[in-house]
């Protein structure tokens, strides 16, 4: 939204610049090209600080990547664990059942 301010802002002070161009520079010219002076400034230091700002949000997240991560790994594991002491499980299980089957 204040981006959306500053062009409408800068266009204006462009067109009232174009329609008091000429030879001699007056007081309002001058102050118009101050102003575009200090728009642009102005500009500059808002993106310098968004810049700053995203960076910084970057730096968190990446800070919460680690050990998020790492609970992802464990869960894999205990997933893999699990599922190969159901198949164990599943072993043992038939091999009982075979055994008595044949003790019949």
């Amino acid at each position: 939204m204040n981006k959306l301010i500053l062009s409408l802002s800068v266009f204006f002070l462009s067109l009232l610049l174009v329609g008091c161009s000429g030879q001699q520079e007056g007081g309002a010219e001058k102050m118009g090209k101050e102003i575009d002076k200090s728009f642009d400034s102005g500009e500059k230091t808002i993106d310098k600080i968004i810049d700053k700002a995203s960076d910084k949000v970057d730096e968190i997240e990446s800070l919460f990547e680690g050990p998020a991560e790492q609970a992802g790994r464990e869960i894999d594991e205990a997933i893999e664990n699990t599922a190969e002491e159901i198949e164990e499980a599943g072993d043992t299980l038939e091999e009982k059942v075979d055994s008595a089957d044949s003790s019949k």
